[in-house]
């Protein structure tokens, strides 16, 4: 398995490359709309489209990172209320119910791509079946990434806590 948790960590290496690109273009978009909006007094058509397409991906391209980074937000105060047992068994709730919400939405994703064929964007023009194909890919990067926190979380003996950050 550490063969496995090794191709998946350079899988989010790239991942996180590529949303550096897309957080630059982003940027760049809304720039270049701005300025010309304001100074040229001329609006790009597909400015708009471009950086909300650009924005879905990074969200959802990203997930998988904050997922192994254990970036969400959780109530400390039910943890701490908590004996280490109990908290290890809600960790495992909370890991099972994001496996099964991600693993929804990677399932429900491929219809999606298949009427995804038929349409096309109003300005961009892109078909649609490559956006809901970034949502099939940020989903099923996300069942991996759960796949091993729960593996790491919940059936490996550690003495740190569950909800420990890799910044501390």
């Amino acid at each position: 398995m550490r063969q496995g948790e090794k191709w998946f960590k350079s899988i989010q290496s790239w991942v996180m490359r590529l949303n550096a690109v897309i957080l630059i273009l982003i940027m760049s978009i809304v720039f270049i709309q701005t300025v010309t909006r304001y100074v040229v007094f001329y609006s790009i058509p597909w400015s708009e489209e471009a950086s909300r397409y650009l924005y879905v991906a990074l969200t959802l391209l990203g997930v998988n990172i904050a997922v192994t980074e254990n970036q969400f937000v959780s109530i400390d105060l039910i943890d701490n209320i908590l004996s280490k047992k109990n908290k290890q068994r809600l960790e495992f709730i909370r890991q099972l119910l994001a496996f099964i919400i991600a693993s929804v939405f990677f399932y429900s994703s491929f219809g999606m791509i298949e009427i995804g064929g038929y349409q096309m964007s109003p300005a961009l023009r892109l078909p649609m079946n490559v956006m809901y194909g970034i949502v099939s890919l940020g989903f099923g990067l996300t069942v991996l990434a759960i796949l091993f926190q729960m593996k790491e979380r919940c059936f490996t003996n550690h003495e740190a806590d569950v909800h420990s950050t890799n910044n501390e």
